[in-house]
């Protein structure tokens, strides 16, 4: 984009975790990864780390300074990824919603504005725009069920905040109705008018394989278990899931990103599914970040934590897709 390089990264966890709880205890309900998590992705070869964040924990009250505490956090953890040789884009985790007095409002209604949105990119873009390793900044991680609500109209508010201190980061915009790549055209189409004076937008989608395309991989009985016959009826249904989004991209000439995608780790089938899609993303010209990483993950079966110190089956198709090849 632009000379800038195009790697793939991991979204590793930890930070958006203990989503009724805020701002939560440290350590308890929430957490940042550490220096060797971090390492770990580094030693496989990826130079991209995606961090998922909570706005009601970096802004605790709306239109109002960022905590200082949270803050300090980010800045730890920016720097951190800075000297192992890391890229950090970062994600705000909040579906287009803000908890305040244990409610959660819609943005865009009248307890949440959309300038708010705008004011928190404004006040973070500023904060962090002394440090050269921040990939970019993905302003709301899939927002749905707005209603009413325009996520062009808040979109590009935010984007306009953004702009006023910050004129040389990406920025990532989610599609609405959870991103999802196989009806972007349907729910998205209207974000091609989005504007950005530095010209350095992308659109990003969020792709999974079963065929609810939610991630959840589920079998017929709603259970997790041997799901690959229920779910799948081809190895190319990754590439078809994502092709509406990269036909979108090319007919609109627009950079787009894969903010989420992943498969179980308990069926080697999958395996294939996941390389034909990261194929057929690479020579297109889209980028991603594989959905998740973190220490708090335990037995889920997209993680692609270590597991007793040996990598999780998944990397082994990672590794093949580190940059975009050409």
């Amino acid at each position: 984009m632009n000379g800038i390089a195009q790697p793939f990264g991991i979204k590793v966890c930890g930070p958006e975790f203990g989503q009724t709880k805020f701002p939560g205890v440290y350590g308890v309900d929430f957490i940042y990864p550490d220096s060797a998590e971090l390492q770990y992705f580094h030693n496989k070869g990826f130079r991209m780390i995606d961090i998922p964040f909570r706005w009601e924990r970096v802004q605790p009250k709306l239109m109002a300074d960022l905590d200082s505490v949270e803050m300090s956090r980010m800045y730890t953890l920016i720097r951190t990824c800075n000297s192992i040789g890391l890229q950090v884009k970062l994600t705000l985790q909040n579906f287009g919603r803000y908890t305040m007095n244990d409610k959660i409002w819609v943005i865009g209604s009248k307890q949440l504005p959309s300038k708010t949105l705008a004011d928190v990119w404004k006040r973070l873009a500023f904060a962090l725009k002394g440090y050269d390793n921040i990939y970019g900044f993905q302003i709301m991680n899939e927002p749905h069920d707005m209603f009413e609500m325009s996520w062009l109209k808040i979109a590009q508010e935010a984007i306009n905040g953004i702009r006023t201190v910050d004129k040389t980061h990406i920025i990532f915009v989610s599609g609405s109705e959870f991103s999802n790549s196989i009806d972007w055209k349907i729910n998205n189409d209207q974000l091609k008018s989005l504007v950005d004076s530095s010209d350095l937008l992308v659109y990003e989608a969020h792709c999974y394989f079963d065929r609810d395309f939610t991630g959840r991989y589920l079998n017929s009985k709603g259970g997790t278990d041997r799901t690959y016959d229920y779910n799948i009826n081809s190895t190319d249904d990754g590439v078809e899931a994502i092709k509406p989004f990269v036909k979108w991209l090319k007919k609109n000439n627009k950079k787009g990103f894969i903010g989420e995608y992943g498969v179980p780790d308990d069926d080697p089938r999958w395996l294939v599914v996941l390389d034909k899609f990261l194929y057929y993303i690479n020579i297109n010209g889209v980028n991603g970040a594989y959905w998740a990483a973190g220490p708090w993950w335990g037995n889920y079966r997209l993680s692609i934590e270590p597991k007793e110190g040996k990598d999780r089956p998944q990397m082994q198709i990672l590794e093949k897709y580190l940059t975009i090849s050409h």
